[in-house]
């Protein structure tokens, strides 16, 4: 209600003034995935826009609206993991293979296009702006890679067996998954933005100085998804193990194609610094500029106070 009434305020004024602008934008900051998984933090990463608008500047009031594209980059770090697998090797002998998951890294990655609508207020050099994204989705992949170590514990000796990799004790063994594709669900951004007028591109001499054919802006701004953006499905175990003729292969997979994401709620919050450039469009209708240097060269006729060649 606050921002309203001050947008409102700003659309009123007694000597109206209405310029059109197109703008292009630029903006990079922090990105978080959020989400509901048990014992896991937020993914952090890295978030980019690109865009085209119109703005519309009547007296104070500030509406815009545009496209932009979007990229979206998370990574995820998962817990270290401990598990021991029950086997019997070539003798016949009872054993426990351990195995150790380290390093784990996860990447998720997203390719929306925005369409923001956007209110707000411009007096002198501060301005601001709010309103809603619409986000839709076009390209999504995640993959996902760690370590593994493996050792064997036998209940007839002290000491466990590593690094002996015919019996499949290794240590610091990459493993990783495929680049999976993903989808991710229509979205909803809150989105504001705080600012100022920076320098002047240009100024052009005639009867008045104007340094407004071409706006720059730089300010600090937050998107805020509404909207769960995994796309529910059935996932795999995040860490598993198969057994094969040639032994057991381990496998990991990509947080949002686990079952730990199954039933948990993912939201996108992005944070940074923006940049616009405005770019004014042409007035309709006629403007006299008086030219002192064409006064020179005219007659002023009798009785009268108009000027003729």
């Amino acid at each position: 209600m606050l921002l309203w009434s001050v947008c409102a305020g700003a659309f009123t004024r007694l000597t109206p003034e209405t310029y059109h602008f197109v703008s292009l934008h630029g903006d990079a900051g922090h990105s978080a995935l959020l989400h509901t998984v048990d014992g896991m933090k937020p993914s952090t990463g890295f978030n980019g826009n690109i865009g085209l608008d119109y703005r519309l500047f009547h007296n104070n009031f500030i509406f815009s609206v545009g496209v932009e594209g979007m990229y979206e980059l998370n990574v995820n770090s998962m817990s270290e993991l401990d598990f021991a697998i029950p086997m019997r090797d070539t003798e016949g002998d009872l054993f426990d293979m351990h195995v150790h998951v380290d390093k784990s890294r996860d990447l998720a990655q997203m390719v929306n296009v925005n369409i923001p609508i956007l209110f707000g207020g411009e007096w002198g050099r501060f301005y601001f702006m709010v309103g809603p994204k619409v986000s839709l989705n076009m390209w999504g992949l995640t993959s996902s890679k760690a370590e593994v170590t493996t050792y064997g514990e036998y209940d007839l000796y002290y000491d466990d067996f590593y690094n002996m990799p015919n019996h499949q004790f290794e240590s610091d063994q990459y493993m990783g998954s495929a680049v999976l594709p993903l989808k991710w669900s229509f979205n909803v951004l809150a989105h504001a933005e705080i600012g100022g007028r920076v320098g002047h591109m240009y100024k052009y001499k005639q009867f008045r100085l104007n340094p407004d054919k071409i706006r720059m802006y730089v300010a600090a701004y937050v998107d805020f998804g509404l909207f769960d953006v995994h796309v529910k499905g059935s996932g795999s175990p995040i860490f598993g193990y198969r057994e094969t003729d040639k032994g057991v292969q381990f496998y990991v997979q990509p947080l949002m194609k686990s079952t730990l994401a199954d039933n948990a709620m993912f939201r996108n919050m992005n944070v940074g610094v923006k940049f616009t450039v405005a770019f004014e469009m042409p007035r309709h209708g006629k403007s006299y500029i008086y030219d002192y240097k064409k006064s020179e060269h005219m007659h002023i006729k009798r009785g009268g106070n108009q000027g003729i060649k």
